[in-house]
């Protein structure tokens, strides 16, 4: 595996998404992959990697977009390259069930842009769906490390088997997965 070099990119140098984005490396580096990790907006090219894993606090699905523009910038080099996205939290007063089917997920960003690019899934790690009359700030919670890393290992597994070309050279959007917080 040392063949495939992966990037896990991320949208800020501090905080739940940097941590997010330092232990997904930590667990691909221990499965054996060749990983980099980077500040998303300081990444100039993709092409290097075999797989991007991209974690952002914003996703706009009006734009396909993760709203600092890393989706937009690398589009045609990410379309060739197997690609997960996953979101710190919170994400707001929209829903994003617990279920894995992508159909469930309409209101959760993150699925919408994931599903919009291609992306071969999404997680979500944090509070989500809040309700109306809730404080986010009063919300917040330790991420669950141990999600992260199982959410790690599932794409080492997916990196490791091998992959049927998709009809039409798509990738195939497979889920979106509220992982939640410290439980």
């Amino acid at each position: 595996m040392g063949d495939q070099r992966v990037l896990v990119a991320f949208a800020n140098r501090a905080g739940s998404t940097a941590g997010i984005a330092g232990a997904v490396a930590t667990v691909l580096r221990h499965a054996g992959f060749t990983v980099d990790c980077h500040v998303a907006s300081e990444v100039a090219d993709v092409t290097p990697y075999t797989a991007v894993i991209l974690g952002s606090g914003v996703f706009v699905p009006s734009r396909r977009s993760d709203g600092g523009g890393f989706l937009t910038r690398h589009e045609a080099s990410l379309a060739s390259r197997p690609v997960w996205l996953f979101c710190a939290g919170p994400i707001g007063r929209g829903r994003c069930p617990a279920g894995n089917a992508a159909s469930e997920a309409e209101d959760c960003s993150v699925a919408l842009v994931a599903r919009a690019v291609g992306a071969r899934g999404a997680a979500v790690f944090g509070p989500i769906g809040l309700p109306a009359d809730s404080d986010p700030l009063e919300s917040l919670g330790p991420v669950n490390t141990e999600r992260v890393r199982a959410w790690a290992a599932e794409i080492a597994d997916e990196l490791r088997a091998p992959v049927a070309p998709h009809p039409a050279g798509r990738r195939a959007h497979r889920s979106c997965r509220h992982v939640g917080a410290a439980s």
